[in-house]
């Protein structure tokens, strides 16, 4: 990796750190629901976004790491959930970049495996915590809230929920896509 590689991968990295840790903090301040997931989509826009400019095999990793540091050091105790998510996002799309590649494919890949990770990650968590029998807990417990409220509003519940992660997911990289495609036209325009 030249030098110009590592100071895009500083560059972008430090860009994605600094919004997780300012706007993360005044999201989470906030107190919204899918404050982590809003903010997981904005590094989504900024990695897919930087590593087309500088595709280098293993640069999105290494802007997850300069992330993941500077959200750590914004804090005054170290939460290892937002930084283990960082990382995972980094290591997860420069898979997906590494097998299938960078372009339309390759950014709804990363997209939906970037939103649909943090769902995952919290039910391993909870059963390795709360033991095997957690998952079927959850599923008694959507079972009852659609024999109560009827209409299978627990399973609607748990769709919409997914559904919400999916279309934020593919809308940044559907995002990241329309602002690669408008910073080529005005390269172009100015060339």
């Amino acid at each position: 990796m030249n030098r110009r590689s590592l100071v895009h991968v500083a560059v972008f990295g430090s860009l994605w750190g600094f919004s997780e840790a300012t706007l993360g903090t005044v999201l989470h301040m906030l107190n919204l629901p899918f404050s982590g997931l809003i903010l997981s989509a904005i590094g989504l826009i900024i990695i897919l976004v930087a590593r087309t400019y500088n595709n280098v095999p293993g640069s999105t990793v290494m802007m997850a790491l300069i992330a993941a540091f500077v959200k750590v050091i914004s804090f005054s105790t170290v939460k290892l959930g937002p930084f283990t998510g960082i990382i995972m996002e980094g290591i997860l799309t420069e898979v997906i970049f590494l097998t299938i590649g960078i372009g339309r494919t390759g950014f709804i890949t990363a997209g939906i495996t970037v939103a649909i990770y943090p769902v995952l990650q919290n039910i391993l968590v909870k059963t390795i915590l709360f033991g095997i029998a957690f998952v079927p807990v959850i599923l008694e417990l959507v079972d009852g809230i659609s024999e109560n409220v009827g209409y299978g509003a627990g399973w609607w519940l748990l769709g919409i929920y997914l559904g919400i992660h999916l279309v934020v997911g593919v809308g940044a990289a559907m995002l990241a896509l329309l602002l690669l495609r408008r910073a080529r036209s005005i390269t172009e325009q100015n060339a």
